[in-house]
């Protein structure tokens, strides 16, 4: 990639102040401290629990059911 890209790149990303953007930069580029678990909201953290007590359950849709559903739904107009 041709190094004035690179240039342009890290000035936009200097200039940003949005931090959705940065922590997913941090991300991609492997800079991400620690698990992000511990930065989701509260609510966010309740329903995957509950959820995946649901799953355990056998209360879940099948993920290949799903994947049918929406692929019939969009994909098959």
């Amino acid at each position: 990639m041709d190094i004035t890209i690179k240039y342009k790149m890290v000035e936009k990303i200097i200039q940003r102040n949005d931090d959705n953007l940065l922590n997913e930069i941090k991300s991609l580029l492997g800079l991400a401290e620690g698990d992000f678990w511990g930065d989701l909201p509260e609510e966010v953290k309740q329903a995957v629990n509950k959820a995946k007590s649901e799953l355990d359950r056998g209360e879940g849709i099948p993920h290949s059911q799903v994947m049918s559903e929406m692929e019939n739904r969009f994909l098959n107009k």
